[in-house]
């Protein structure tokens, strides 16, 4: 969020950010996508002024893939995938002013 590019391995599967910011590199990726404007450019401000409200859903897909892969099965802390993939999904689905 502080609009420094690292390049990481594919190994390298947690992104640390310069302002403190610890998520998987693929929540945050998709999360700043969000933010690419039609000419391919991410509006970091937006991105910043929205990830509060987003960060816990992130933080929560994080830890259901977390746990899946450790459990290896399709519930997490007893609630069906389901009913948590569609918390995601509502808050991917939702205008960017809603955030």
């Amino acid at each position: 969020m502080d609009g420094s590019r690292v390049k990481k391995s594919l190994s390298q599967r947690v992104h640390y950010d310069a302002t403190g910011i610890k998520m998987h590199r693929d929540l945050m990726s998709a999360y700043l996508s969000r933010y690419v404007n039609q000419d391919d450019r991410l509006s970091l401000q937006d991105a910043r002024s929205g990830y509060r409200g987003a960060e816990p859903l992130l933080t929560e897909a994080w830890q259901e893939s977390l746990n899946r892969e450790r459990v290896g099965e399709q519930r997490v802390a007893g609630v069906p995938p389901v009913v948590a993939t569609a918390r995601v999904q509502k808050w991917v689905d939702c205008p960017r002013a809603v955030i």
